[in-house]
């Protein structure tokens, strides 16, 4: 138990970090200046690019010039700023031809890779809500709710890791092979990839959690009907024995009353026809026998002695 909760502070530790990553990739190139400007995902020489900079910076609101570790010249604030050489500063013989061919590819997985991510920055903090409950008590319903966003989370922010990657990658072998200096921007792709490993971990832990959950429910739910199936099954039986006993009793009474109804009858018929004509029936009474049971013997036997003959006698 202490090593469930332990894993369970971990884990919620880790999605908290994811979180925050994520919405500090969110807000990169949010400022040109601060440190912000530090936290950038692509820079390359773009001299010749007809009037850009020397130096450019791509983040995600702009781009800037680069020198001297300073911004300058930056572009009007837009969300999802496309890193598109072509579309940033127009057609140029000095561009890589990379980007005057394939504009689609590098304009639209830049923009698709930043919806990704704000993707999954939501869906990260609709697991955090869950999983802070969980700590303390595991409920089914908390522990579904928790998995799905993570896997939700984890898949969008995964998916915004590969386009960014395959984005920059791409343009930075674009500029090498025209013998130009480029980098990718360490520090945002190393957020990035961190939080898809610390949600690669929550994922794995919150899926094993609501299998072993879903076990345990399932082991209490079959114990609880085996022991209800036996208490019915007991209390069925009692009853048929009781209800064959009653009737029993009731055939075995109405048997007896039966045999001496009718031999009270076919006795009277009997006197009826002896009688002579004219001659008034005379009153039969009936002497009945009392039986009583003695044992006898060292066998335990019993002997049974009785009074009366059990004949009719008239009277």
């Amino acid at each position: 138990m202490i090593f469930k909760k332990f894993v369970h502070a971990l884990t919620f530790i880790f999605l908290l970090g994811a979180g925050l990553l994520t919405f500090f990739l969110i807000l990169s190139g949010g400022r040109p200046g601060g440190t912000l400007k530090n936290f950038y995902w692509f820079e390359g020489n773009t001299s010749g690019f007809n009037d850009a900079p020397d130096v450019t910076r791509w983040y995600n609101y702009r781009w800037c010039g680069y020198s001297d570790g300073q911004t300058s010249d930056c572009s009007s604030t837009v969300p999802a700023q496309a890193f598109s050489p072509r579309d940033n500063f127009g057609r140029s013989d000095e561009m890589p031809s990379s980007f005057l061919n394939n504009r689609n590819t590098y304009y639209y997985l830049s923009r698709v890779a930043w919806a990704m991510l704000l993707i999954g920055l939501v869906f990260i903090v609709g697991a955090i809500i869950p999983a802070v409950v969980m700590i303390f008590k595991t409920i089914t319903v908390m522990a579904i709710w928790s998995t799905v966003s993570t896997w939700i989370a984890f898949f969008f922010i995964l998916l915004a890791a590969c386009l960014y990657t395959g984005c920059y990658a791409k343009a930075k072998n674009a500029f090498s092979d025209s013998n130009r200096s480029s980098k990718l921007g360490a520090k945002n792709f190393a957020f990035l990839w961190t939080t898809v490993f610390l949600l690669l971990v929550n994922t794995i832990w919150s899926t094993i959690t609501v299998v072993l959950h879903g076990m345990n429910k399932f082991r209490d739910y079959k114990e609880s009907d085996h022991y209800a199936g036996g208490a019915g099954g007991y209390n069925n039986a009692s009853s048929m024995d009781t209800t064959h006993n009653d009737k029993s009793t009731y055939d075995s009474d109405k048997h007896h009353s039966d045999r001496t109804f009718f031999t009270r009858l076919r006795t009277k018929k009997k006197m009826m026809q002896t009688q002579e004509p004219g001659e008034q029936p005379e009153e039969v009474q009936y002497v009945t026998r009392d039986f009583v049971s003695q044992p006898t013997g060292n066998n335990n036997t019993q002997q049974t002695t009785g009074q009366g003959t059990g004949q009719p006698t008239a009277v």
